[in-house]
């Protein structure tokens, strides 16, 4: 009896001792976090409606590049960098990519790059334009100012970054899902046709996902949310603005000063918001989507604990193989508000065939998932995925504990699943590279039936080797 009870004192006391010695080593993260005022300091021509003629004549609220960086116990870095941009397109963000990679110390899979799609930002490009661009018309001092921005965007980026890493503190993570109700299909059934109007019926995402970052005592240093709604709550207004993300953040900022807020995009290539169309609406929706994230913030929140596991891939993704008379027939539906983006998505093809250069089979697109030991696993797909990518992927991963996030790293055009390839619409179009670049200038088409069987295959490996549990 005496050997048992000395066993079992023993035992209590390694127990307490073991708990004591977890409490007093703190939170097992470290996080930094830094901010940068990317607005342009003079006007300059803006990506999202091709019916806004010259650059920007005002700003109604400035727009930022984010980053947040992690390091976990091991020593492992990974940073997230988010901005109110159209959208990171690859052949003008990998040289910026490289620098930070290089200046950083980190390998492809520690960065993430993720743009909010507000239609009220800057054009970028590094190059001057070509005939075949829908922005080729622009005056001299456009391009001039263009090119001097997408410059001063990649400096600011790569300091961004480095920032955040000299931000590094230790730190604590949790998250939790909120949800809000504006989000819109915008894919309707008209006859024989998918036209873009509001459709009620249609499924979209209506989560909003929340990471809190806390400091080692529990104060608020920052918070990572997000929302798959088109950011075109603004409308088609030749403003700079961050659209419904940008005032959500800045209301959760004001809200707590000395707070980091960055949005991190969903699948929201089918959705708007609705209503939408006017600044004030926009400020409402982003004041509907900041309440949203402060009533989680104030949940009871699920920690997400270390190591970190980062995975990056590139898949090829495969494109329609078309005859001539097949693209010309539909580059004839120009005249059909209907069909119009899938129109002039022929029309960049014929010109493509027209300058005797071949199209594209297949496109090489970026993949990446975050693993946050068994806690969290966030998804990174690249382009405009539709909303459907998140069922899909709940069901190829499982749905617990899972964040997919679109708009990564390349922003190339659509990523369709199998059924929007077959109903066609604005979001079948595919690969919407129409690049200032000569060499990219055929990086145009649309997506062949089976690109959804790369996607969720990829995401399925990435998922293996991060090391996340069905």
């Amino acid at each position: 009896m005496l050997v048992r009870f000395l066993f079992a004192l023993c035992a209590g006391l390694s127990l307490q001792l073991s708990s004591f010695t977890a409490s007093a080593a703190g939170p097992d993260w470290k996080a930094g976090l830094a901010t940068a005022d990317i607005t342009p300091p003079k006007p300059v021509v803006l990506l999202g409606y091709d019916g806004r003629n010259g650059p920007f004549t005002e700003v109604v609220s400035p727009i930022y590049a984010k980053a947040l960086a992690f390091e976990d116990a091991t020593g492992h870095r990974a940073v997230i960098v988010t901005a109110d941009l159209v959208g990171f397109q690859g052949d003008v963000s990998e040289p910026m990519v490289k620098r930070i990679l290089e200046k950083a110390g980190l390998e492809r899979s520690q960065l993430m790059l993720n743009a909010s799609h507000t239609h009220t930002a800057p054009l970028v490009s590094l190059q001057p334009p070509t005939g075949g661009n829908f922005r080729a018309g622009m005056a001299p001092d456009d391009v001039k100012n263009t090119i001097e921005y997408t410059r001063m965007l990649h400096d600011k980026v790569v300091d961004v970054v480095a920032r955040s890493i000299a931000d590094l503190r230790p730190a604590r993570l949790a998250w939790a899902t909120g949800s809000v109700p504006f989000v819109m299909s915008r894919r309707l059934p008209v006859k024989d046709r998918v036209v873009m109007r509001a459709n009620p019926d249609a499924p979209v995402d209506h989560s909003v996902p929340v990471l809190r970052v806390t400091d080692a005592d529990g104060k608020l240093r920052g918070v990572l949310f997000g929302c798959a709604c088109h950011n075109v709550a603004q409308g088609p207004q030749n403003v700079i603005a961050g659209d419904y993300a940008g005032y959500a953040q800045a209301m959760l900022e004001e809200k707590h000063p000395g707070t980091t807020a960055m949005f991190l995009m969903g699948c929201g290539a089918d959705a708007n918001p609705e209503p939408y169309g006017k600044t004030e609406v926009a400020k409402k929706h982003g004041a509907t989507l900041g309440e949203e994230v402060e009533r989680v913030l104030g949940l009871s929140l699920a920690e997400v604990r270390g190591p970190l596991k980062t995975e990056f891939a590139r898949s090829q993704l495969p494109l329609k193989k078309l005859a001539r008379d097949e693209i010309q027939k539909i580059a004839d539906d120009k005249d059909d508000k209907q069909a119009y983006a899938e129109s002039v998505m022929a029309w960049q093809m014929l010109a493509v065939l027209d300058r005797r250069q071949s199209l594209l089979s297949r496109y090489t697109a970026p993949f990446a998932v975050w693993q946050f030991d068994g806690d969290l696993t966030l998804v990174a797909l690249p382009a405009e995925p539709v909303a459907e990518y998140v069922s899909l992927i709940q069901k190829a991963l499982g749905a617990n504990k899972l964040w997919v996030a679109g708009y990564n790293n390349d922003c190339f055009g659509y990523l369709p699943t199998d059924k929007v390839v077959r109903e066609g619409g604005h979001e079948a179009i595919g690969v919407t590279l129409f690049s200032w670049d000569k060499k990219l200038f055929g990086n145009v088409g649309f997506f062949a039936p089976g690109v959804q069987d790369v996607v969720l295959g990829t995401v399925r490996d990435l998922a293996a080797k991060a090391g996340r549990k069905p």
